[in-house]
């Protein structure tokens, strides 16, 4: 178990110097015109939290190597160290589905590009919940199904995640993992993917399980019992993206 102590966690003095900091590993002597690229800075997005969540303490599920979360009051997480060459920016780590922390300790959670990856969403979201406070905000930023390398692949329905908390996972994944052969990885629409041997695709957090629209997603937070804030179906920063905010009732 985790410490659940907010003060035994080393969080940001200051946020803006932290992503400085971040532009420089990742770029170099660029940074001198890097960090002022609004595409990097995110401010859209950042400008969210300060919108839905300006208080409190959250936590960033899956951050790797890059984070709009204001670290300063985020616990930054991840289930790998490294992503690539590259380490992650995270200081704790554990399982998304398996979230180490008692009931009720966050004002927020958020999270970016990762729920597409989780096997079981609905478990793994009712998992993110138990964890919130009342009135507590969940902001999942998502690849949207119509502009990204998924855009050829079936949508995922309620129907689909229910079936997988009761069906054969191992067949339910093999089928999974075959239409993203055919119509991702063939395709050489993920071609940073293409060098990773099929059967490891499943476990190395590399496959979409997932493939939503904003309205997919909606209708799956509203079944588990979250109130809809706001939803966008272009992240301005971050145009493959869509954006859902909820709310803990």
């Amino acid at each position: 178990m985790l410490k659940t102590n907010f003060k035994d966690y080393n969080f940001e003095k200051n946020d803006y110097l932290f992503f400085c900091k971040n532009v420089l590993k990742n770029t170099g002597w660029k940074v001198i015109y890097k960090i002022f690229h609004r595409h990097i800075r995110r401010p859209w997005s950042r400008r969210k939290f300060k919108e839905f969540v300006p208080n409190g303490y959250g936590l960033e599920i899956g951050c790797g190597t890059w984070t709009i979360a204001p670290s300063d009051r985020t616990v930054l997480s991840d289930a790998y160290s490294t992503h690539g060459v590259s380490k992650s920016l995270a200081k704790v780590f554990f399982d998304a589905t398996k979230v180490p922390y008692k009931n009720e300790m966050f004002t927020f959670i958020h999270s970016e590009h990762v729920l597409e990856h989780i096997f079981d969403p609905i478990v793994t979201l009712n998992e993110w919940k138990r964890i919130l406070v009342k009135n507590g905000k969940i902001i999942l930023f998502l690849p949207h199904a119509e502009r990204t390398f998924d855009s050829n692949r079936p949508r995922t329905t309620i129907n689909d995640l229910q079936h997988r908390t009761t069906g054969d996972e191992n067949s339910i994944k093999k089928e999974i993992l075959s239409d993203w052969l055919i119509n991702v990885i063939n395709k050489g629409l993920a071609s940073h993917y293409s060098h990773i041997p099929p059967e490891d695709m499943l476990t190395d957090g590399t496959i979409h399980y997932n493939v939503w629209t904003p309205e997919d997603m909606i209708q799956l937070l509203e079944k588990l019992d979250f109130k809809i804030c706001t939803s966008y179906d272009v992240v301005i920063d971050r145009k493959d993206s869509f954006l859902v905010i909820a709310e803990k009732k």
